[in-house]
């Protein structure tokens, strides 16, 4: 079963991004036609030859970026290279139709919205540097520009500044967008009892954050927290207490983490926490916050209050390894390690005694 759920891709993102590439390939024909139009109804115009060739060259690449033999499976590749081949259109377009002067020089926003959706941080700042870079040399090529330093870094900022403030919010829009909607598939795909994720869920999410070449060398955290003397809990209490007592550690995670993170019932009195971005250390701050405010909390059983406790055992790519199945393996390990510390240790064992 581990073998097959390695070898299972995330297909909810790639079918996310294939739809985005579906999209795009309408903005690409929309470039184009606005291009052909400005050339067509500009007075005194003449279409010059580099203008047709650039034409020509970003349409096949448009139709070639759209044949699965080529990018099949890739869709994160052929959008990449879809704004890498939009921003050098436009930079030519630009350099014919009047350089950094040229009606059709806002169409970097184009690229920009893409690469600011798509993207991680350090590649979209590659793009918006190329970008700035080829902006800053329409403004210095232009026939009686101004070449002193202050007035030519002006003129690039008054031109190039707000494409900027576009690239921030639109990558800030997409993070909170991003957020709600794996919020709305955890309420859809969750656990009935406790609201969390599924394990499945959690699982494929780990593997997209493992999986992606964009988010490969980030650290990424996996917690596994069990909840001590359940069995117990069930058998002096009741079902209905071991019930209250896993809504209980539920609602503890849900205080506990971050917008980011997602937390899934693993199974039985087992819980899971992802921690996108979080290396060993981090991990293990959150595991001492999950542990503390999962005591913090009174259970009312009917016959007493009582206060629960959780076993958590962490675990961290790329340190314990860079595939779901290892940084599995190694957060189960350690939660064996802190169950049998905690099994030793009489303060931390769930005793059933009143809280206060």
């Amino acid at each position: 079963m581990a073998r097959t759920e390695r070898r299972t891709r995330a297909a909810g993102e790639d079918s996310e991004l294939d739809a985005l590439a579906r999209h795009v390939a309408l903005a690409d024909w929309l470039v184009l036609a606005v291009v052909v139009l400005y050339e067509v109804v500009t007075p005194q115009r003449t279409l010059l030859t580099p203008v047709v060739v650039a034409i020509c060259l970003f349409a096949l690449v448009s139709v070639a970026l759209r044949v699965p033999r080529l990018v099949g499976g890739r869709p994160r590749l052929a959008l990449e290279i879809e704004t890498w081949a939009m921003t050098a259109f436009v930079t030519v377009i630009a350099w014919f139709t009047g350089g950094v002067d040229s009606p059709l020089q806002g169409l970097y926003l184009l690229p920009i919205v893409l690469s600011s959706l798509v993207f991680s941080t350090p590649r979209l700042a590659l793009q918006l540097v190329a970008i700035a870079a080829a902006y800053l040399a329409l403004a210095a090529l232009r026939p009686g520009a101004n070449m002193a330093p202050v007035a030519l870094a002006g003129r690039v900022l008054a031109g190039f500044g707000p494409l900027l403030v576009v690239a921030w919010l639109t990558a800030q829009l997409g993070t909170a967008v991003l957020a709600a909607r794996r919020r709305a598939a955890a309420l859809t795909d969750g656990d009935q009892l406790t609201g969390l994720a599924t394990r499945r869920l959690l699982l494929e999410r780990l593997k997209s954050e493992l999986g992606d070449e964009d988010r490969r060398e980030l650290p990424c955290g996996l917690l596994i927290v069990d909840l001590e003397g359940s069995r117990r809990l069930n058998e002096q209490y009741g079902h209905d207490a071991g019930n209250a007592a896993l809504k209980l550690v539920a609602e503890a995670l849900r205080r506990t983490l971050r917008e980011t993170d997602v937390a899934a019932r693993w199974g039985g009195d087992e819980f899971a926490v992802l921690l996108p971005g979080a290396d060993g250390d981090a991990a293990q701050a959150a595991a001492k916050r999950i542990r503390h405010a999962v005591h913090a909390t009174t259970l009312d059983t009917g016959a007493k209050l009582v206060r629960c406790s959780v076993s958590i055992g962490s675990a961290a790519a790329p340190r314990d390894g860079r595939d779901p199945v290892a940084v599995v393996a190694a957060a189960e390990r350690r939660l064996e390690r802190d169950r049998e510390l905690r099994r030793n240790s009489s303060v931390s064992q769930f005793s059933g005694q009143a809280a206060g």
